[in-house]
């Protein structure tokens, strides 16, 4: 029993001669079985509610949405007489429950209510820790709304407001529940007029819910491949468009996964490169038996994965269905917004009942139901979703976060996407064939534009007549170069263009920033001087993997972007289709020979224009030097090419490293610049060399 203190703090203050209707209705909440509970239960707090007396014992409030492993006790109030009580049905288009207290509370006037004409609106609000009741006209079509696309109507009640006629007789009381209206006026009824469901139909429902989504859900751990750190370099990034989520660097990440239909769509923030490593997904099914998913694709646009499901294990599943009702026919139902955790693999889902409130227009002249509250925003990297299901459990509105937002701070906030968008996502529509696992290779792979840039400088802004954008674009990139028969080429892009922002569709514009044009290796006669340089972290020709390139990859190849550039001091704009980048530098083949301590990479076409080197001149570009190895006593250091080996030309990294294995005296070719040497050295046999010995004998 509450003490005489708090019943004190919560008893009402307002004259009882006058509204002795009304008592006061505290709910005591407390944590679950896993320690949580919501921001009430966290202060140890009552949560109170103006409780209408309709019979001496009976209260009507408005509806809490208290789940029962969070409800301790409820109690009565009213002039310092405290009783317990209980839920004793709920009115759920009205957004109210019923209470019976323990006893009749002292001093209480129920509510008779009459079938007047309502002329004035009584509404109590709490300030502090004081109810507070205010009175105001009632006008014609007061709260009334009409909603454009159905010319339905509606009208908002106020919370725990009572309605009376012309001789102050009560006629009518509302909770704040959205009611559609048969016809115009401000027509009201009263609690016999409503429609009375058992106490516990909402905690049945939603464990009915709960049961749904958990099992069509599944716990999903992701493992990726280690990047390959043998071309480590400087990741200091330029242009940041948003920070980095709770996934970057790590090689495990669990994430949660719904069977929808036919497939599991996975919400995850995952980019291409960490697709790209994607080794295996383990997938924990409600029965507690795992088993590895089949890659079916990556959604372009949202930071979403697909798998499909092994058939042995496809029974262990109860898919969900998507609606297929227009956004505009769930207006006024019930809407259970879903919150789903995944514990340590454990599956956790929790309902929250709502309604659902005419329409959300999304991009693309795309409807999806709007939902009480802000349900939709939820962070994916925590492990949380959220999706809304309709009264039969089906899908009625879904929730992804975009691979890119305008807003550089909201990547981790997800958006409404239409039911009919989800269908044809889960039909294999609006994948990325970019997105893919990939062999190692083929992991770098780039989306490009197909040009080199510099930072626009004040005099290159003056001899370009692009003054003008340097005040709202603070580092445009500069063209010095198009690639022949690269999107840009086709796009008409040429040299002396200011690339100054992107867009896709009707997306925001994203401003474009140039590179850091420092390289520690620009001045290659110092380079190659130095004993600092067997692992370079740069190279001397401009890095295709910059970042122009990157924000390219995540449109994905195929797609169309709208380019926006300054030429001759105007304002253009292009659409471009982007295109896969050809094989470059970073993902060149290559081979290491362990004898010799060096690893050499194949000469892909920024390289040969960097050193004039025609397509069909031979060659391979030494990558990496150990320090101490035959390779670095003989003066061989990165960047250098090798053209022959004992005479003959080499055509690339596989060709040379089976060149190394025919002879243990070697004679090498090498090219620094425009000088060529001859470099000769003996190559001991790689299964001679310590590590080698060491392996065999542990396998022995």
């Amino acid at each position: 029993m509450v003490s005489a203190v708090v019943a004190a703090v919560l008893a009402v203050a307002f004259p009882s001669n006058d509204l002795s209707c009304v008592a006061t209705a505290a709910y005591w909440y407390k944590k679950d079985e896993r320690g949580k509970g919501d921001g009430i239960s966290e202060y140890g707090k009552a949560k109170r509610f103006p409780a209408f007396a309709v019979s001496p014992d009976s209260f009507l409030v408005a509806d809490p949405l208290v789940r029962a492993r969070h409800l301790d006790r409820i109690e009565l109030l009213f002039n310092g007489d405290v009783v317990s009580a209980v839920e004793d049905g709920r009115f759920e288009d009205r957004g109210a429950v019923m209470l019976k207290a323990e006893r009749p509370l002292k001093g209480v006037t129920p509510l008779r209510f009459g079938r007047g004409e309502p002329v004035e609106k009584l509404r109590w609000r709490w300030e502090g820790d004081t109810m507070v009741v205010d009175s105001r006209p009632l006008g014609t079509n007061d709260g009334v709304t009409v909603v454009a696309s159905t010319g339905r109507t509606f009208r908002r009640g106020d919370r725990n407001a009572l309605y009376l006629d012309k001789d102050g007789s009560p006629v009518g009381l509302e909770f704040g529940a959205r009611v559609e209206l048969a016809g115009p006026g401000p027509a009201v009824d009263t609690p016999d007029d409503w429609k009375r469901s058992p106490a516990d139909s909402y905690e049945k429902k939603a464990e009915w819910m709960e049961r749904r989504v958990a099992s069509a859900t599944l716990g999903v751990l992701f493992r990726l491949e280690a990047e390959d750190k043998s071309d480590s370099r400087n990741d200091y990034v330029v242009v940041r468009y948003y920070g980095r989520g709770d996934n970057a660097g790590k090689n495990e990440i669990d994430a949660l996964g719904f069977a929808v239909g036919g497939r599991v769509i996975v919400p995850v923030d995952l980019g291409g490169d960490k697709i790209s490593r994607i080794s295996k997904v383990e997938a924990t099914f409600p029965d507690g038996t795992t088993t590895n998913l089949v890659f079916a694709g990556a959604l372009a646009e949202w930071n979403a994965v697909l798998f499909d499901v092994p058939k042995a294990f496809a029974r262990k599943l109860q898919p969900l269905e998507v609606s297929s009702s227009a956004a505009e026919d769930f207006d006024n139902s019930p809407s259970w917004s879903m919150s789903v955790e995944n514990e340590n693999g454990r599956v956790v889902p929790t309902a929250a009942l709502g309604r659902f409130c005419g329409v959300s227009y999304l991009r693309g002249a795309r409807y999806a139901p709007a939902v009480e509250g802000s349900w939709s925003r939820s962070r994916y990297s925590r492990g949380q979703t959220a999706f809304v299901l309709d009264s039969e459990g089906r899908i009625a509105s879904f929730a992804l976060s975009r691979r890119y937002t305008a807003d550089r701070w909201s990547r981790d906030e997800s958006e409404c996407v239409a039911t009919s968008d989800l269908v044809r996502f889960m039909a294999g529509e609006g994948v990325n064939p970019e997105f893919a696992p990939r062999r190692e290779e083929d992991r770098n792979r780039l989306v490009w534009l197909g040009v080199e840039t510099v930072g626009l400088t004040d005099a290159l802004a003056r001899e370009r007549k692009a003054q003008s954008f340097l005040g709202r674009y603070s580092r445009p990139p500069y063209v010095t170069e198009v690639y022949a028969g690269s999107p840009a080429e086709k796009a008409g892009l040429a040299v002396g263009d200011v690339l100054l922002a992107v867009r896709r569709g009707n997306e925001a514009e994203r401003e474009l920033e140039a590179e850091n044009d420092y390289s520690p290796v620009r001045d290659l006669f110092a380079y190659f001087s130095s004993d600092y340089s067997f692992s370079p972290s740069a190279t001397p020709w401009p890095d295709v993997e910059n970042q122009l390139n990157k924000l390219m990859t995540t449109f994905g190849a195929g797609a169309t972007i709208t380019l926006v550039y300054a030429r001759d001091g105007q304002r253009r704009e292009v659409p471009i289709s982007l295109e896969p980048a050809p094989v470059h530098y970073r993902n060149a083949g290559k081979s290491r020979n362990r004898s010799l301590g060096l690893s050499v990479r194949d000469m892909t076409f920024e390289v040969r224009r960097f050193f004039k080197f025609a397509d069909d001149e031979p060659g391979v570009v030494i990558a990496k030097v150990k320090p101490g190895s035959p390779a670095a006593v003989a003066g061989l250091k990165p960047f250098e090419l090798v053209t022959e080996v004992n005479g003959e030309k080499v055509t690339g990294a596989r060709d040379f490293a089976a060149k190394m294995k025919t002879s243990s005296d070697l004679v090498l070719a090498v090219r620094r610049l425009a000088q060529t040497r001859i470099v000769k050295l003996h190559v001991a046999p790689e299964e001679n060399l310590p590590e080698r010995r060491a392996q065999k004998q542990v396998r022995e």
